[in-house]
């Protein structure tokens, strides 16, 4: 059973890589700060849902990845165009950031009802740029399960963006084709 003290120790230990997992996705501080809060908030409120099944790390990173998407839906979703503006601009001096606050949006109109694994582990290919053993790792699933997952990601994202999967297809062989 986790107690007030067990999370004032995740908190302790966790709260700010989850506090900088939230700057490069929402890009603003407060947000971020309101975001750890948040998450362990939700953490202590479900702490029965946690079985140990992953790392409390993952738990909790997947909370936060998760907070931070729902955060930008509801941002683009309620209208709020000069909300996602205001971040954009406060990370345009930022290369990194900046990139990943434009694929999280990106990500958000393209993933509206994807589970939350399939979710979690797209956010961590794209926008955080992992590799699949590393996320395989960080998620405590199989290099399998990773590659199905991001493979059912990319079949999602383009059919809905329009994108016809043989073209794309026939388009790697070609760039295969000329760099080896």
């Amino acid at each position: 059973m986790i107690d007030e003290g067990a999370i004032a120790r995740l908190y302790e230990r966790y709260g700010p890589a989850l506090y900088r997992r939230g700057l490069r996705l929402l890009g603003n501080p407060e947000d971020a700060r309101e975001l750890v809060q948040e998450v362990f908030l939700q953490f202590w409120r479900h702490r029965e849902r946690f079985e140990g099944r992953s790392s409390a790390f993952t738990y909790l990173y997947r909370i936060a990845t998760n907070q931070a998407i729902d955060r930008l839906r509801r941002r683009t979703t309620a209208g709020q165009q000069v909300a996602v503006e205001k971040v954009e601009a406060q990370t345009a001096t930022r290369v990194g950031p900046d990139r990943q606050v434009h694929a999280l949006l990106d990500l958000t109109e393209l993933t509206a009802g994807l589970d939350e694994e399939t979710l979690t582990v797209a956010v961590m290919s794209h926008v955080d740029g992992l590799t699949q053993d590393e996320i395989a790792e960080a998620l405590d699933l199989s290099r399998r399960t990773i590659g199905k997952r991001l493979k059912r990601f990319h079949q999602l994202t383009r059919a809905r963006a329009g994108v016809d999967a043989e073209a794309e297809a026939d388009r790697v062989e070609v760039v295969r084709g000329h760099g080896g």
